[in-house]
This record gives C-alpha cells, sequence and structure tokens, in this order.
C-alpha cells in the first residue's frame, strides 16, 4: 500500500501545475486601407522554452516563432482572428515550461488594385 501511494505522489508531482492565460487579436498587423486581403484557412502554431529554476517570459521572440510557425502551414502573410494562449508549467518547482500557441485563420496580403477614374 505504501508503495502503490508512493507512485502516486511521484506520478502527480511528475505531471507538473500549469497556469494557462489567452488573449484574441482581430489581426496581428496595420493594413493601409486599399489593401486586399485572402483567406488561406485556418492555421496552429506554437513555441516553447523551458529553464531549470526559474521561468521563461513570453516574450515577444518567443510570440514570433509561434506566429511563424502557423503562417508557414498555409504560406500566409499575417494572421486574422488569431487567439493566443500563453501556458507556464511547473515540474516539481525546479523545470519551468512556457509555450505559446496561436490559432487564427491566415491569410494573404494581395497587391491592391489600382484607383479608377
Amino acid at each position: 500500500m505504501k508503495r502503490r501511494l508512493l507512485v502516486i505522489a511521484c506520478l502527480a508531482a511528475l505531471t507538473g501545475c500549469a497556469t494557462v492565460m489567452g488573449t484574441n487579436i482581430a489581426q496581428d498587423k496595420l493594413l493601409p486601407p486599399n489593401a486586399v486581403v485572402e483567406k488561406l484557412g485556418p492555421v496552429y502554431g506554437s513555441a516553447s522554452a523551458g529553464h531549470w529554476l526559474w521561468a521563461v517570459w513570453a516574450d515577444k521572440a518567443l510570440y514570433e516563432e509561434a506566429k511563424q510557425d502557423a503562417l508557414r502551414q498555409k504560406n500566409g502573410d499575417l494572421l486574422l482572428d488569431a487567439k493566443i494562449t500563453t501556458t507556464l508549467t511547473s515540474y516539481l518547482a525546479l523545470y519551468y515550461k512556457t509555450e505559446i500557441t496561436v490559432m487564427g485563420t491566415a491569410a494573404k496580403l494581395t497587391a491592391a488594385p489600382p484607383p479608377t477614374r
């Protein structure tokens, strides 16, 4: 019985404890007023970093890596209606893993036709 409790306690400690927060954005960059945007479809990308003893900040570089991972799937230029989620997982308070996931719609920015007179 003691052995079973020890195994359960070890497995619970190794699974870690996670904190999740997220945000939504309409588009990831400003577009000129005459821009033509072609939707390419849904995409998903992620990036993660980990460190012993302290957490890695979810910085712009990690976000850009996740965004580019998503855009590569459909060869897009920008994300529309994106949901960005940041997850911090701690394993025994010794190792911390930060993961950013990006879900949204990839779009291609095409040249706008010249104005007609």
